[in-house]
């Protein structure tokens, strides 16, 4: 049912593995298109970023495998871009930089992984770890939960806004450490107003949303986003597509029969899959 993967890792950031093992990996699992998605060059210090020098080689690998594979498997090039409103300038001038005619970003996935900063004026990492967010939220928002989860999805719906991504990655991110509902409890009716006014705007700005696999490997033991909210999705007819944020070859299908199955029991009929003439739906197979 799920013949894609659109938002993958490899060595040019923070994923282990060349590109090509992706694409490997990929034609051995049966799929038809594989999306080479690094993180985006960042203008501060960054692990999971791709250094900006590394940019125009990472374009030149994805478009040499493009024709190595034409005929068995679509590869695509892409980025996961950080969507920063303070910096949002220079690191948009980063990657614009780069486009030409033979190494243009064929999609965007717009994420938001950095929220507030830190007192030297270095963004805050709020995903990265369980003691980092820990600190985060008590040291930058006194503790309260609600003022963090809607400081970020405020950020999520100025990228939405923005119109450069055609993929929302990992919307409910801020639910990473939430296991056991450490946090917040997700039926509370705050963080369904802050789901609810996102998700409409993605509705307005015709925005693709994923189902990012990746979450069943998190604390939080659940994709992102939650089951009501792609429910929601199919409410509002915003289009969905199936990812797995893999960061090595070998999780290019990660959770593929999970998702199927979610999918199904949501009633979801049709994924959104990218073609030459851009993104279209597709019927699930039966």
């Amino acid at each position: 049912m799920i013949r894609t993967s659109y938002h993958t890792h490899n060595r040019f950031c923070d994923g282990a593995g060349a590109a090509e093992e992706y694409a490997e990996a990929a034609v051995a699992a049966g799929l038809n298109a594989l999306g080479i998605s690094c993180h985006s060059p960042l203008t501060f210090p960054d692990a999971a970023a791709m250094k900006v020098e590394n940019l125009a080689a990472y374009c030149a690998e994805v478009a040499r495998l493009r024709d190595v594979y034409r005929g068995r498997l679509r590869v695509h090039l892409s980025l996961e871009f950080d969507y920063i409103p303070d910096r949002h300038a220079e690191l948009w001038a980063l990657v614009a930089g780069h486009q030409d005619a033979a190494h243009a970003f064929e999609y965007l996935i717009g994420s938001v992984h950095f929220v507030g900063q830190h007192p030297d004026g270095i963004p805050w990492p709020v995903d990265l770890s369980r003691s980092g967010f820990e600190d985060g939220l008590h040291r930058y928002y006194g503790g309260d939960i609600r003022r963090l989860v809607g400081a970020y999805y405020e950020q999520v719906r100025s990228l939405i806004g923005w119109g450069g991504a055609a993929i929302l990655g990992h919307v409910d991110r801020i639910k990473k450490w939430n296991d056991a509902e450490r946090y917040f409890n997700e039926d509370d009716g705050w963080y369904r107003r802050e789901v609810e006014a996102t998700l409409q705007a993605c509705a307005r700005a015709a925005l693709i949303v994923e189902v990012n696999t990746v979450g069943w490997r998190n604390a939080v033991r659940s994709p992102y986003p939650s089951p009501w909210i792609i429910r929601r999705c199919l409410d509002l007819r915003i289009p969905l597509v199936v990812t797995t944020d893999a960061h090595a070859p070998q999780r290019v299908t990660d959770f593929h029969p999970e998702a199927e199955a979610l999918l199904r029991d949501v009633g979801c009929r049709e994924l959104a899959v990218l073609g030459d003439g851009g993104w279209r739906m597709e019927p699930l197979a039966p």
